[in-house]
């Protein structure tokens, strides 16, 4: 399958990133972004970077997964959707990356996720990204021929290659019923995920598919090169070399007075799933003019002080919706 291939730029400052790039609400590839980390610069040499990792790893065990050859590098269900098709364990990091470089047998293995600072506390000076918000927590993962299933993030996403070779799959928000999503309570690994193979999709029982299919976009990334993925763009990730290294960087764009989204997607599960479909349409309506604000901020119409907790968010507004909320639930 050939899919269109996603915008790329060559260099990005963080003043063009921030006013430029995150507005439009678009992925972008960004050619040779971290070019400059030494780890990038030992990519060529698999010795030299896996010693490099391993002098900066800490002494704590790493989370690792383990898949038979017959899953194809794919982690994902079990046939009943009950269990899934790998083992998870934890080992120490020079165990783990032995067996990575012994070939593992033939399984594919998976380090994912890993926090810098509390697993390689001597690599925490080594992934600067000038383009995510001060102190926003670099993660790595480490892996062989592997394929992550499509997927998505409640935050926003840089993820940069280090070694290896990653192709990259996205799909824009609004192709969530094409895809066919799982439970959100009973993942893989956190993230919610479409349950269609994207090397094999079986169209008898997901028909819907070819629709995101459509509008897939792909990239193949390098060292060095980075990919932007906004907030619940889902993504299918392809390392496909025999030594992968990746790490990104998650972050939230929003006032640090707002809540989850998903706490109120969840909450709305109870109240407004359920109603009569006018009744739902009817709220849809309240949703768009108070919430979404597709007609311009809602409450204009009447001084500030009036408006209460519907008025525009600042600080003193959300302890006031906080309470408000509370209230209603006692």
């Amino acid at each position: 399958m050939t899919f269109e291939p996603l915008p790329e730029v060559q260099e990005i400052s963080r003043e063009t990133f921030l006013n430029e790039i995150v507005p439009t609400g678009q992925p972008v590839v960004m050619r040779g972004a971290v070019n400059h980390w030494a780890s990038v610069a030992k990519s060529a040499d698999t010795e030299a970077l896996c010693d490099y990792i391993r002098a900066g790893a800490g002494p704590n065990d790493v989370s690792v997964m383990r898949a038979k050859p017959s899953v194809g590098g794919r982690f994902f269900y079990a046939d009943n959707m009950r269990q899934f098709n790998f083992e998870q364990g934890r080992l120490s990091f020079g165990t783990f990356i032995d067996h990575l470089r012994a070939g593992a047998n033939g399984d594919a293995l998976y380090m994912g996720s890993t926090p810098i600072g509390e697993s390689f506390p001597g690599l925490r000076g080594e992934f600067d990204m000038p383009l995510v918000p001060e102190g926003t927590e670099p993660r790595i993962w480490i892996g062989n021929r592997t394929v992550v299933s499509t997927h998505h993030d409640g935050s926003s996403n840089i993820a940069s290659v280090v070694a290896g070779t990653r192709t990259f799959t996205l799909f824009a928000p609004e192709q969530v019923r094409n895809l066919y999503p799982g439970p959100i309570e009973h993942t893989m690994a956190g993230p919610q995920v479409s349950l269609v193979d994207l090397d094999a999709p079986d169209f008898d029982k997901y028909p819907r598919y070819k629709d995101a299919l459509a509008t897939a976009r792909t990239a193949d990334l390098g060292p060095g090169d980075a990919i932007y993925m906004p907030p619940l763009w889902w993504h299918h990730v392809r390392a496909t070399s025999d030594f992968n290294v990746l790490v990104n960087f998650w972050w939230h764009d929003r006032p640090q007075i707002s809540r989850e989204p998903m706490e109120a997607f969840v909450l709305s599960l109870l109240s407004l799933r359920q109603l009569p479909e006018p009744e739902r349409e009817a709220w849809r309506a309240m949703f768009d003019y108070f919430i979404f604000q597709k007609d311009g901020l809602p409450l204009e119409h009447i001084p500030d002080e009036l408006q209460g907790v519907l008025g525009p968010i600042n600080p003193h507004r959300a302890k006031a919706i906080w309470k408000f909320f509370t209230d209603m639930m006692r």
